[in-house]
């Protein structure tokens, strides 16, 4: 696991923007002592031309490519404690299950905090997801996530053109999402990931009718 966490904390880090939208980990928490660790990217798609076209031109509600990473950690059964690092910040989360692992359905809640580094400001982040596995390696999911903080979608910019972090607003965001994961049959090798899926997150917030497509690996 050392060779492919280091290469997406890397790859990830290097690069920290992007939006807030999406969650990418499913509604199942992991179990006491398992540890994932999930990169994933979201590609903003417009649904009409104008959309994109007309976000391009005002820069408004132009939504960029996001990439994202998340540490999870299994503290019991149904607790999972973790960080992540998405649209410019770090910070911690954690998730927990209401149903008993046992059940093929799962629902859980989630909550974060976490830092703007150059706003040097604080963002807020909640949720809830319902999912039903099919044995051990395909579970379908849907959500809701939201949160408060600032708008690193819309920073304005200085006469040099350049983000202007000190005239950044506060904004509530939140979208709905569904997703699939699908785990991996167990193989040698740090190179092969544990879980692999895909996710859709319509923003609710935009004045752009826009949609996320997630794509993420879990190892």
């Amino acid at each position: 696991m050392k060779k492919p966490l280091t290469i997406l904390s890397v790859l990830i880090l290097s690069g920290f923007q992007g939006c807030y939208y999406g969650s990418m980990t499913g509604a199942r928490t992991l179990g006491e002592n398992h540890m994932t660790v999930t990169g994933a990217v979201g590609l903003p798609a417009y649904l009409t031309a104008d959309d994109r076209r007309e976000a391009g031109e005002s820069s408004i509600d132009d939504v960029p490519i996001s990439p994202s990473l998340t540490f999870l950690s299994g503290a019991t059964d149904r607790i999972d404690i973790g960080a992540f690092g998405r649209a410019y910040g770090l910070g911690p989360m954690i998730r927990v299950g209401l149903l008993s692992p046992d059940e093929p359905y799962a629902v859980s809640v989630n909550a974060g905090a976490g830092y703007i580094v150059p706003a040097k400001l604080l963002g807020t982040r909640f949720g809830a997801a319902a999912g039903y596995s099919f044995g051990e390696s395909l579970e379908i999911y849907a959500g809701w996530d939201g949160g408060y903080g600032p708008d690193v979608i819309n920073i304005p910019e200085n006469a040099d053109g350049e983000n202007d972090w000190d005239e950044v607003e506060n904004t509530f965001h939140h979208a709905i999402n569904a997703g699939v994961l699908y785990y991996l049959p167990p193989a040698g090798g740090d190179w092969v990931p544990e879980a692999a899926g895909f996710e859709f997150s319509v923003p609710l917030d935009l004045s752009r009718n826009v949609v996320m497509f997630g794509l993420a690996v879990t190892y």
